[in-house]
């Protein structure tokens, strides 16, 4: 039974898009930080938290408040070793083609995000 668990395959392709999109938004101001807190571990949710209050503080200096238009265009995603993914997802923010590169790890039985950064 154990056999089965450890040798079915999982494609993180889809969770990656999704967590990419809702790390644009949350840099954006749209989203809060605390509803990603579920998939990112600690450091990297404080990570997260630090950047997007960085974020905020430019968005009151320039006074820019647009929600961005999120379009995905690819998603690669690579197995580092036996507990870990590596990815990139590429976006399109409101006009302009960004990446975003995310790790995966397993811990605690859980992948959780241990790395993202918008590139």
């Amino acid at each position: 039974m154990s056999d089965q668990v450890a040798t079915k395959k999982v494609d993180p392709a889809p969770f990656f898009a999704e967590i990419s999109a809702a790390y644009i938004e949350v840099l954006a101001g749209v989203r809060r930080p605390e509803q990603l807190a579920r998939w990112l571990s600690d450091r990297t949710y404080y990570d997260v938290c630090q950047r997007a209050q960085r974020e905020a503080r430019q968005r009151a200096l320039t006074g820019l408040r647009s929600r961005p238009e999120v379009c995905l265009k690819t998603t690669q995603t690579f197995l580092t070793d036996h507990h870990a993914f590596q990815g990139v997802v590429i976006l399109r923010i409101s006009g302009v083609t960004k990446a975003v590169s995310i790790r995966a790890e397993l811990v605690h039985t859980r992948y959780r995000i241990t790395d993202i950064s918008l590139i």
